[in-house]
């Protein structure tokens, strides 16, 4: 029991800095937050052209909580940069190519309207 406890404070710890990260108000054109058997998928995408994807996944053999995904902006001069990354066990590292897992679980974006910074804030508790 305490070990299932430990992997979901984990998990609490993790997903608090996405949920409050989000960007909230007139300028979200998506959002998703949906809980997996085994983690987590996140995304969302604002109309000044940020963008951030992530899939959180828990080994269930070793409680090792992974998590890989993307985030991207539009620079100044209009040109959008993308920053793929892999946060496990052996800390945060950006990856030149995506690992195969990110494309198995990119949500469909679907716009819609805003989500109220209460809405979102109940997702944390």
């Amino acid at each position: 029991m305490r070990a299932i406890q430990g992997v979901l404070l984990c998990v609490f710890v993790t997903l608090l800095p996405v949920v409050i990260g989000a960007p909230i108000g007139d300028d979200l054109i998506s959002y998703e937050s949906v809980q997996t058997d085994n983690g987590y998928r996140f995304s969302y995408e604002t109309k000044d052209g940020q963008a951030r994807e992530e899939v959180g996944t828990i080994d269930p053999s070793t409680g090792v909580l992974t998590v890989t995904g993307w985030y991207s902006y539009r620079t100044p001069d209009g040109d959008t940069q993308r920053v793929d990354f892999v946060a496990d066990e052996n800390g945060y590292r950006i990856v030149d190519q995506p690992p195969n897992v990110v494309a198995q679980f990119i949500p469909m974006v679907v716009a819609g309207s805003p989500i109220d910074k209460t809405v979102l804030l109940s997702l944390v508790g």
